[in-house]
């Protein structure tokens, strides 16, 4: 019997030739033990659209007791503008949020000392049509105040101040889509294969010293309060968000470009196309600025996003605001 199974074995055994530290085995009667390759399907993300919109927001702002009538307005400021919820429904997505907004002004006195007042949790709701968006869908939002101004009149009423604010809207929608990939394969030759007791030598190994230009750690710090240290005496710490009557537009701010081989892309972020590549020195013209990217022109006339902290304007870099 044991010679029945010993027969039995070497029928189903492959042709095998043995060297020196060389064993070399025909693969078409083997089978090498690994894996059948086959697909893997996973989950990738693509940008549905991407799609600006503004709203104005207009409210009165009155003086609170016991502060002192208002003589001039010094200024208006819009803070803290925050992003509460993206919702999405079919085509359309629906940003809602709050900001706060202050005022500074000359007080109806002898002695004509500033004050300030504010208000808090002025909500925002802003619609965006988004054609072929779903609720299963994700989508994000960015948010800029472009303009503000105000109205005061004293002959009218001397405690009240009408405050007009710009909102500028960008929403981008994300969907996502199952992609088959395939593992590549351990062996590359189909027919036989080698197995050396030689060390391997220094060619088999690497080490990735490049990484994206894009793929940066940033922190960003901002601190913007405006307190009355007493009711005499105002204290303004910046930057502030926006003064009033200024266009906060970044429309036309010239920038350079600080980093080497930035890519040029046709959106906000790094799954869009390269369009071009520039250097550190090169000069741009900064047209829009969503989700911490600026839009901008080359001198060529090329249009395209590049991360807002590879740009600098007015010497320093530039950064989501």
């Amino acid at each position: 019997m044991d010679d029945e199974l010993r027969a039995s074995g070497s029928s189903t055994a492959s042709n095998t030739t043995s060297t020196a530290g060389t064993t070399t085995v025909d693969s078409a009667d083997v089978v090498c033990g690994c894996p059948e390759l086959g697909p893997e399907t996973i989950e990738v993300e693509q940008v549905l659209a991407i799609e600006m919109r503004q709203k104005v927001v207009e409210l009165d702002m009155f003086v609170p007791d016991p502060k002192p009538d208002i003589r001039q307005v010094i200024d208006v400021y819009v803070k803290d503008v925050c992003i509460k919820s993206v919702d999405i429904i079919p085509n359309k997505v629906i940003i809602r949020g709050d900001l706060e907004v202050k005022v500074m002004y000359v007080a109806d006195l002898p002695d004509e000392p500033v004050h300030a007042f504010e208000r808090k949790h002025i909500r925002f709701t802003r619609d965006i049509d988004v054609d072929g968006a779903d609720p299963d869908m994700k989508a994000t939002a960015d948010v800029q105040v472009e303009y503000v101004d105000y109205d005061f009149h004293c002959h009218h009423d001397d405690r009240k101040v009408h405050v007009t604010i710009v909102l500028k809207f960008w929403t981008r929608v994300l969907t996502t889509t199952d992609l088959d990939v395939y593992a590549l394969s351990p062996i590359d030759e189909v027919g036989a294969f080698e197995n050396t007791t030689a060390s391997t030598s220094s060619d088999d190994m690497a080490a990735a010293s490049n990484f994206d230009d894009e793929t940066v750690s940033a922190t960003q710090t901002a601190e913007g309060d405006v307190f009355a240290s007493s009711p005499e005496n105002v204290l303004v710490s910046g930057p502030l968000t926006s003064t009033a009557g200024v266009s906060q537009s970044i429309n036309g701010t010239a920038g350079t470009v600080t980093g080497n081989s930035v890519n040029v892309r046709t959106g906000p972020g790094t799954n869009y196309p390269s369009v071009a590549k520039v250097n550190a020195g090169t000069a741009v013209t900064i047209r829009e600025q969503a989700f911490g990217w600026y839009s901008l022109v080359l001198a060529d006339g090329t249009t395209g996003w590049i991360a807002s902290w590879l740009v600098s304007t007015n010497g320093t870099t530039g950064a989501k605001g």
